[in-house]
């Protein structure tokens, strides 16, 4: 489905309505979101970008990998601004701008967290992060929770306006499997994600 200028509008105020109180809400649980990086892969002098990174969640666990470089980049100049409060460090740049508009490449590792379900449309989003990513390069696409509860929460008179329904991780990674070479899914109650590299 190809994301419209009003869909993309409609998301970037969405988010900029919560960005004062987003660090109120549970993001995930800490242990969670190492092995999520760890699975990543980000090593000691990386080049990593967080793509819709919100408020910085997982700055802490990927900088304390040591990266040469971060990125994260969110639609919402609110968040952005949230995360710049936040976090002072000399390897992170944060970017409020459409991911589409991006013109860095070069990257070891790209994560998208808790964010996979306002992006309609799957080809161009592939499209995007494989152009973005070195050879060999991973993508990692995480949820810190399951299915049922993403769903649950993008439901609503919303849904289709700002998010869309998660299908298996499984069938999402189809959408990639031309550009990427996935290698890793997860569908449980407590944890989805699929991840695959370039």
């Amino acid at each position: 489905m190809m994301e419209t200028a009003s869909q993309t509008g409609e998301i970037r105020e969405f988010f900029d309505r919560c960005a004062e109180t987003w660090d109120c809400l549970d993001r995930g649980r800490p242990e969670k979101i190492a092995a999520i990086v760890t699975l990543s892969g980000v090593k000691e002098g990386s080049r990593v970008a967080d793509i819709a990174c919100g408020t910085g969640v997982l700055f802490p666990e990927i900088l304390s990998r040591n990266p040469a470089f971060l990125l994260g980049t969110d639609l919402s100049e609110k968040m952005i601004g949230r995360a710049r409060a936040k976090f002072s460090d000399g390897r992170l740049r944060t970017v409020a701008s459409d991911c589409f508009e991006l013109r860095e490449s070069g990257f070891d590792t790209i994560l998208i967290y808790n964010a996979y379900p306002h992006f309609p449309d799957k080809k161009r989003l592939a499209e995007k992060m494989a152009s973005m990513l070195r050879k060999g390069g991973r993508l990692m696409i995480a949820h810190g929770t399951g299915r049922a509860a993403i769903n649950g929460r993008h439901n609503g008179k919303m849904t289709g306006r700002i998010s869309w329904e998660l299908r298996s991780a499984e069938e999402e990674a189809a959408e990639f499997s031309g550009l990427f070479q996935i290698d890793m899914t997860a569908d449980t109650e407590e944890i989805y994600f699929f991840s695959g590299f370039r």
